[in-house]
């Protein structure tokens, strides 16, 4: 078992003292408070006996307490900062700092933490600048130089150098620094600070200060540092390898360590070890095709450590170091139910939380605005609700929760106001709707007011709304006693609390809703919820930072994808990076040089490591492997002489079957997968066809729908299976054709049937009725869907128009006539009477021959000619449309026929129609090719005549029944024909 660095660290420091009450006095800085604890701990196994502990303290906390000062919150420091800049600039708004303002503060921590020369700097900063505005001045240049954003560009730089210094004099007036500050504060201080703070000597030649454990220091940590050891009152215990120190200086991130030891200020370099290329380990790297995939790897791999009694222990924990912090919930998710002894070391972010996506919902529910184009071109804005974000609103778990613990003693049979609200929305198409209309249908409940009374443009206002929600979920939270999320409405309450007091405070101008949704995501992105646990558990869930002077046998780490481990190459900052480079700052670079040293030194004392990275680049920061695992495979691995295996192993999803939701009552789950879909016709199955067959009848949309896709057949007909209703805020195919379908049925009945005389005006305003009964929330004034009314409406006057001249001898003797036939047939040995039906669009007459029509809002130039040997194909095929048409003619006229030879004729209008005196014939009416006419139906038997046409199709419809649709040995099954899948209901269930 490896001596770990920390454990090293305290042995020296414990043996340099014969005194252990000396080492009272004695300060230990470490990286992370993390890291402070297993210092004590490791410090406490170095005597049998008690003694008084040295102060061990991190780095940033040590700075703190030195100088004297208070670090000051981030909501304050925004405002205040605000505050400085409006002195000096009033023309600036606080919409427009809060698009910069926070990562200006970062600039300044960077600043001072690396003791820039600020006159150096923002001199730098604004002669730059001034060259680029002389640039935009030149003739050729496309940029406006007297625009408001241009002036305002250049007028941030030109203020930097005041803002700044002001904004340190005003925060140390008032005794408050941010964490930058305080490092310059005590950097430039040290005599006052450090070397003159009277505490005692713990012993006259020994130093009072150990630094432990840090990597790259700014510049001024290396100042405080060497003050201290230059007053030999300090000494510093590295923790280096000479694999990146010395024998292969290129990796980038031993530059600043070399670098140091090389100038020799720290005294005797300790320590360099040799474990990277000396020690045997056993490296692991897995290939996942997603991100929520990596947590179940490293999930299965901490199980099967447990499972063999080689999980971690309180003094070697196992580690799983998450690059990428955003997939620790998944993490969490992803570990055995059995797993309770762990520690996170990481924090939450709140922006992840379903607490976030709620409100996120309800900024989005404010800012929807109907807006509609008038007739003379104004754009009208109307205060209404889009009805997608009140779904959305109104469908959030948070919300659905809240509705079931409401009704648990009330009758669960009623509808819910939620229910029904959504069920309105649905029946009556509502695109957008009043906040007063939810507010009436839920009876002004108290959910409702909280969700849908507007807010204005006052903060105040929000902050009120919000503390209504957070008191409605509470409720929620007690019942479902969720730690996390209970944590995570805490949070909200108490970042709501203080944004309320520095808003009330401040002297920044009235935010607008906008202006105070950016700075409350600005606070929410920068929040987390820390983790409270024991920190000794045997399994520790950290970030990469937390890992610093920690040493694990085991290790797991998550993410290791080119972008996230190293970051990407972005430089987020105001200063340019040429600039910052010139001044000292640190870049990307540098950054990167940071993270491979803490990669290179949690390997050094490991002892089995498994590296999982994300190969879909399709996917959350998937695609490209590290290069820290190329550096392994083509640099580590072969110096050490086969000390180091490394292996690659690729994870694959596990194809599992699959169930159609609705369909698990007619259908054994054994028979469904998801490559090859095949529903068995069980007798259940059977006899509920034959039922359906009996009651409604086997329409020509049914059976063409079996010959395209029986699976489909299956899904609709017999499993019942049907997509949730969806609200459409422009009209579709569908529901174009069956307006226009209304139309002209209206038309018929109203008008040319009643032989009553009409105009274009009576037909527009039919057109009007029909779509606002049919689409009353949908917007005909402007966008696809006045296009579509002025199409309808002109193809519905040109099809009357050329009606009434062409066909003047035309009458019209029903229209939407539904039909149904009965038909016997033999099936297993008995007799079944089952019905064929179909809805006819309109009868009409034309001279002496009966004529079927459908009306095909389609284009149809002409249906193709049946000749015997085709005949086969049109009855038997669903994959080609033209098919389909004909069928659907065939069965109108067969019914027809049926109609007219089993009652002696029909009546229309008062009058009978006779085989022996009228012809039938069907057809379509193409509205899209209007000049056609009446495409009349060419499929043709042996003889046509009224009782063989017939008999013929009984003879194919009888044979569809009883070889494919009630047979038992033909399953329902997935077309091979994928266009016919294209637009199906059911491609996401079958796999298509």
């Amino acid at each position: 078992m490896l001596e770990t660095f920390l454990e090293k660290s305290a042995k020296y420091i414990f043996n340099q003292f014969q005194d252990t009450q000396a080492l009272a006095n004695v300060t230990v800085v470490v990286p992370t408070r993390r890291a402070a604890y297993f210092f004590k701990r490791a410090l406490g196994q170095c005597a049998d006996k008690p003694f008084l502990s040295p102060q061990v303290t991190s780095i940033d906390d040590f700075v703190t307490s030195k100088c004297g000062l208070e670090i000051a919150d981030n909501v304050s420091l925004l405002f205040d900062l605000y505050d400085i800049f409006k002195q000096v600039d009033r023309n600036i708004t606080f919409e427009r700092y809060l698009q910069w303002g926070s990562m200006l503060l970062r600039d300044f921590d960077a600043i001072d933490q690396y003791l820039v020369d600020t006159d150096y700097l923002f001199n730098y900063i604004t002669e730059a600048k001034a060259l680029e505005r002389w640039q935009i001045d030149w003739p050729k240049s496309n940029v406006p130089v007297d625009s408001e954003r241009i002036k305002a560009y250049f007028e941030l730089f030109s203020n930097l150098k005041e803002v700044y210094q002001q904004f340190s004099q005003s925060l140390q007036a008032k005794k408050q620094v941010y964490r930058g500050l305080a490092y310059r504060q005590l950097a430039e201080n040290t005599f006052d600070l450090l070397l003159n703070d009277e505490q005692p000597r713990p012993h006259p030649t020994l130093p009072d200060h150990y630094f432990v454990g840090l990597a790259t220091l700014s510049n001024a940590q290396e100042k405080i540092i060497k003050t201290l050891i230059t007053a030999k009152r300090a000494e510093i215990l590295w923790d280096t390898d000479f694999y990146y120190m010395r024998d292969n200086p290129y990796i980038e991130g031993g530059k600043a360590l070399r670098r140091y030891r090389d100038a020799a200020w720290t005294g005797a370099w300790k320590w360099t070890e040799n474990y990277l290329q000396d020690s045997t380990k056993d490296i692991r790297v897995y290939a996942v095709p997603n991100a929520s995939m990596q947590a179940k790897v490293a999930g299965e791999l901490y199980k099967e450590w447990c499972h063999d009694e080689q999980g971690g222990t309180e003094n070697r924990p196992v580690a799983i170091v998450l690059a990428d912090e955003n997939i620790l919930v998944p993490m969490l998710n992803g570990l055995d139910e059995q797993v309770s002894d762990l520690n996170v070391t990481m924090g939450l972010t709140l922006r992840n939380s379903l607490l976030f996506t709620l409100v996120d919902s309800l900024f989005e529910l404010q800012f929807t605005i109907a807006e509609f184009k008038s007739k003379d071109g104004r754009n009208i804005k109307i205060p209404k609700y889009n009805h997608r974000t009140i779904q959305k609103v109104l469908n959030h778990p948070f919300i659905r929760r809240y509705e079931h613990l409401t009704l648990q003693n009330r009758d669960t049979s009623q509808p819910t106001i939620i229910q029904k609200t959504i069920r309105e929305i649905q029946k009556q198409n509502f695109v957008f709707l009043d906040p007063s209309q939810l507010l009436e249908w839920s009876g002004n409940h108290i959910l409702f007011k909280v969700l849908f009374t507007r807010w204005d443009d006052n903060p105040h206002t929000v902050i009120r709304a919000f503390y209504n929600l957070i008191d409605l979920l509470r409720e929620v939270y007690k019942d479902t006693q969720n730690a996390i999320e209970t944590e995570y409405l805490y949070l909200f309450y108490t970042l709501i609390k203080q944004l309320e007091t520095t808003l009330t405070h401040s002297r920044a101008e009235k935010l607008t809703l906008r202006t105070f949704k950016a700075f409350l995501y600005e606070l929410i992105r920068q929040t987390r919820i820390p983790f409270s646990g024991e920190p000794v558990s045997p399994l520790q869930i950290m970030g990469m930072l937390e890992t610093q002077a920690l040493d694990f046998e085991k290790l797991i780490i998550l993410s290791m994808n080119e972008g996230v481990f190293p970051a990407s190459k972005r430089q987020n900052s105001l200063i340019p990076w040429d600039i910052a480079k010139e001044a000292g700052l640190p870049i990307y670079s540098d950054q990167d040089a940071i993270m491979s040293y803490h990669f290179y030194r949690l390997l050094q004392r490991a002892k089995e490591v498994h590296l999982v990275y994300v190969t879909d680049t399709n996917t959350y920061n998937g695609g490209e492997k590290s290069r820290f695992i190329m550096q392994l495979e083509y640099e580590l691995i072969p110096a050490t002489k086969g000390k180091i295996q490394l292996r690659e192993h690729t994870v694959l999803f596990q194809e599992e079957a699959q169930l159609a939701p609705s369909a698990t009552e007619l259908l054994p789950p054994a028979s469904l997968s998801a490559n090859d879909w095949t529903v068995p016709k069980t007798p259940e199955t059977l006899a509920f066809l034959i039922e359906i067959l009996q009651r409604d009848g086997l329409y020509a949309t049914h059976l063409n729908q079996y010959l395209k896709c029986s699976l489909q057949y299956y899904f609709s007909r017999v499993a019942g299976v049907s997509e949730d209703e969806d609200i459409e805020e422009r009209m579709g195919a569908a529901d174009f054709g069956s307006w226009i379908h209304k139309v002209l049925e209206r038309i018929d009945i109203e008008y040319i049937i009643a032989d009553q005389p009409f105009e274009d005006e009576n037909v527009t305003q039919i057109l009007k009725e029909e779509f606002t009964k049919e689409f009353g929330g949908f917007d005909a004034e402007s966008g696809i869907n006045r296009l579509l009314y002025q199409v309808a409406e002109q193809t519905v006057i040109d099809f009357l128009r050329e009606q009434r001249t062409q066909n003047q001898d035309l009458k019209v003797l029903s229209t939407e006539q539904k039909l149904t036939a009965s038909l016997p047939i033999v099936y297993r040995e008995g007799v079944i009477d089952l019905k064929i039906s179909g809805k006819i669009d309109r009868i009409e007459l034309l001279n002496r021959t009966i004529r079927v029509a459908d009306y095909k809002t389609g284009k149809i130039d002409q249906l193709p000619k049946v000749t015997p040997e085709k005949l086969h194909d049109i009855m038997n095929l669903g994959t080609n449309s033209n098919y389909e048409k004909i069928r659907q003619l065939w069965i109108y006229q067969y019914l027809i026929y049926k109609q007219m030879l089993h009652q002696r004729g029909l009546t229309f209008r008062n009058q009978d129609f006779t085989l022996e005196d009228y012809e039938v014939t069907s057809g379509f009416y193409s509205l899209r090719n209007i000049k056609r006419g009446f495409i009349e139906n060419p499929l043709e038997f042996e003889t046509n005549d009224p009782e063989s046409y017939v008999a013929y199709s009984e003879q194919y419809l009888t044979a569809f029944i009883t070889e494919k649709l009630l047979n038992v040995e033909e399953p329902f099954q997935k077309t091979q024909h994928l266009v016919a899948c294209q637009y199906c209901d059911y491609r996401q269930i079958c796999g298509r």
